[in-house]
């Protein structure tokens, strides 16, 4: 363990860098929209995606994991966390086209 000071204490730290700030601290940036697919045959129901994700997946008290299929883009990043962190690589991604108009 390391000792880091700030301010006027110290504070006991594992070495490395430091922790990344919650989900809900972190700075939200919109991506380009997603679609969800879960597959119920790997899907262990440890919640991890509902942590990093909690606007779209949803642990019921029923057990069943509930979730939006198609979040907005504001969601994409914390989606994409939710899918790199799922321990059996349940979650599946499918970026979606953006539609874009033409200036008439």
């Amino acid at each position: 363990m390391s000792v880091h000071t700030t301010g006027q204490r110290a504070v006991d730290a594992p070495f490395g860098p430091p922790p990344t700030a919650p989900a809900e601290a972190r700075p939200a940036a919109d991506g380009p929209p997603v679609r969800i697919s879960v597959d119920n045959n790997h899907c262990e129901l440890y919640g991890i995606c509902q942590q990093e994700a909690p606007e779209v997946f949803h642990l019921g008290e029923d057990g069943r994991l509930r979730y939006t299929p198609a979040p907005a883009g504001a969601h994409t990043p914390a989606v994409r966390q939710a899918a790199r962190c799922c321990p059996m690589q349940a979650i599946t991604l499918t970026q979606l086209a953006q539609v874009t108009q033409e200036p008439k």
